[in-house]
């Protein structure tokens, strides 16, 4: 398992696409869970009962769910158009990598990293030079490494260079976490209407009720 995003979109679609985005977060919620995934947040863009987007964050997942991802339609007269024939609203679910949970990264301790001691660079006669003070931090999960002399003390560079290496990891990490923000944006947007993956109806009770793709419309 592994932490995801599960981002449901109405795009550009009316307020009846956006109910039924409110509608398909919570089933799609329920039907994770029951998969063994973990819901450690949901965040709701606009109307909590009519919004532009639901991201439900997972932070375990299994690969089924990756099988969520494309358009889902739901067949259903709406109470605003009157009597007009049952339509089919279209809205679109995307599942994506959540890097913003690297950049919630606990702080780099010296049992990540490989050290590697040696002289300072410098003139000749220093004691900077005399002593292997300096020092070469291999960070083995970025692959990032920082070399550090400012210090006279091996101990102090160490440090230094752990300190570093924190600042970096979290800003590539912070990085990665906007693109992917960035990515879902435009994803919310690609909404493909026509041969939804999925296809729903309502039960007496107003709740999602899956269907086979040839509903009546």
């Amino acid at each position: 398992m592994s932490p995801r995003v599960l981002q449901v979109s109405a795009g550009t679609g009316p307020v009846e696409v956006r109910r039924f985005v409110a509608q398909l977060a919570e089933y799609l919620a329920e039907r994770c869970t029951e998969q063994g995934a973990q819901v450690s947040e949901v965040v709701v863009r606009g109307d909590e009962a009519a919004p532009a987007s639901v991201e439900i964050h997972l932070s375990a997942a299994p690969a089924s769910i990756e099988r969520l991802s494309g358009t889902h339609a739901l067949v259903a007269r709406s109470a605003e158009r009157g009597k007009k024939a049952r339509k089919r609203w279209y809205a679109g679910v995307q599942v994506c990598e959540a890097a913003e949970a690297a950049a919630r990264a606990a702080p780099i301790e010296r049992g990540d990293v490989t050290i590697t001691a040696m002289r300072a660079g410098g003139p000749g006669g220093q004691h900077v030079n005399k002593t292997a003070s300096a020092v070469r931090v291999f960070h083995r999960a970025s692959g990032i490494t920082v070399r550090v002399a400012d210090e006279r003390s091996q101990h102090d560079n160490v440090r230094l260079a752990l300190l570093r290496l924190a600042k970096i990891v979290a800003q590539r990490a912070e990085d990665e976490a906007t693109g992917a923000r960035a990515g879902r944006r435009m994803l919310h947007y690609q909404v493909e209407r026509g041969r939804p993956a999925f296809v729903y109806e309502t039960d007496r009770n107003g709740g999602l009720l899956p269907c086979e793709k040839t509903c009546s419309r």
